[in-house]
């Protein structure tokens, strides 16, 4: 079981009391699952004291053992009433919380118990912090990315005319799991959506879109869960788009690779290798720096002089306007690569980018790579080749 050192939890809380005394904050009292187990190495239910000064105090509800057992902080305790933080805030005016995270109904709760004190919200604060990435977490991405490798060969081995896209997601999942998986994946979006660990979307199920932001929809099984694999037959000659988000040790890495039985319709082909000129821009220009939206604006020029704009992340009223996202203990990291995107690179940013086609009556076309930004190169994470993968 993978444990975080004292070292690499000191250097985040570091970073996050800098911004504490930038903001003239006296310290942040976190809560949400991922930004506790960012700054304490814990997912236990417990709230998180960081003053900008001193010591960070960990405070858990439940379970107080497994906490203890898992975090590499000196100062933790049980909090069974909120009624009780007054008393460890003490002396503390300005706090800030996870406001974006938070109902209304437990914001007043907390205006109650902290009567004394102004809320103020660092919720979007932490998630600069974490877009940085370490060289350990970066490790952990790595990791991450064999599974999916092994996700992937499981779908080439397993992919025939004839199967279904459900029969073939089982067959992914369960390579996901047995390479080591571990079963959940985290959003920051408060959408409601809860992300497939993979989507299978053969033909015209990628042109299926649903209500979250992502270009891959998919019919799903049932209006309660209106995405991903559905009881669809593949045949020969249509694009499978295999979009596989995989998740070791919190870390998560994704890819998307575009599979067929048989030959695909040239105008797949043609469009899967803007995609492929869309990944060799970003490896040779992704540099500290440059914008997310400076590299949207790349990527729409090229599907523009391709004469393929209009196809480009969607199609007609569902089209998404990003083309790629960070990746870290979330699917929904900072940055961006969208419009009005100003946010810069910055060596350590993890990223996957994942420009898709869609075609009515044919289907969807795609590739995706997770790569992490060093001072002076990028680093392609995401393992085996970017070719169509045809299977007979």
């Amino acid at each position: 079981m993978h444990h975080i050192t004292i070292h690499e939890i000191n250097d985040r809380l570091d970073r996050l009391r800098k911004v504490l005394r930038t903001k003239g904050l006296d310290g942040a009292l976190l809560h949400g699952v991922t930004n506790l187990f960012y700054f304490s190495g814990t997912a236990q239910q417990a709230h998180l004291w960081v003053p900008s000064e001193s010591e960070a105090q960990l405070l858990v509800r439940r379970v107080l053992e497994r906490a203890r057992a898992e975090s590499p902080l000196s100062q933790i305790e049980a909090l069974t009433s909120l009624k009780a933080l007054p008393e460890v805030l003490r002396g503390a005016s300005r706090v800030g919380l996870e406001l974006d995270l938070m109902p209304v109904s437990h914001f007043r709760r907390y205006e109650n118990v902290l009567e004394h004190c102004e809320l103020c919200d660092v919720g979007p604060a932490t998630r600069v912090i974490r877009a940085v990435k370490s060289e350990h977490e970066i490790a952990l991405i790595r990791a991450a990315a064999e599974t999916a490798e092994a996700t992937f060969n499981a779908v080439r081995d397993g992919l025939r005319e004839g199967i279904s896209e459900l029969e073939l997601a089982i067959v992914a999942e369960s390579a996901e799991r047995r390479h080591g998986f571990q079963g959940t994946l985290r959003w920051r979006a408060t959408t409601g959506f809860e992300c497939p660990w993979v989507h299978i979307l053969s033909g015209p199920s990628a042109l299926e879109f649903s209500f979250a932001d992502t270009p891959f929809g998919g019919p799903g099984l049932t209006p309660a869960v209106p995405y991903g694999a559905s009881q669809r037959i593949i045949g020969r000659g249509e694009p499978v788009c295999v979009d596989i988000a995989i998740a070791r040790d919190g870390y998560i890495h994704d890819m998307t690779r575009t599979f067929s039985v048989g030959e695909l319709p040239q105008r797949l082909v043609d469009a899967y290798e803007v995609c492929r000129q869309m990944h060799q821009m970003f490896r040779e220009e992704a540099r500290p720096g440059v914008t997310g939206e400076g590299f949207w604006q790349r990527c729409v020029a090229i599907a523009d002089e391709t004469s393929l704009g209009e196809h480009f992340m969607g199609f007609g009223a569902q089209r998404v306007h990003f083309v790629g996202h960070g990746l870290g203990l979330e699917l929904d990291e900072l940055p961006v690569l969208a419009p009005r995107q100003a946010m810069p690179l910055a060596a350590g940013n993890v990223i996957a980018l994942e420009p898709k086609f869609f075609f009515p009556g044919l289907g969807a076309v795609g590739l995706e790579n997770t790569y992490a930004i060093h001072a002076d190169r990028v680093e392609t994470i995401t393992l085996g080749g970017e070719e169509i993968t045809v299977v007979e």
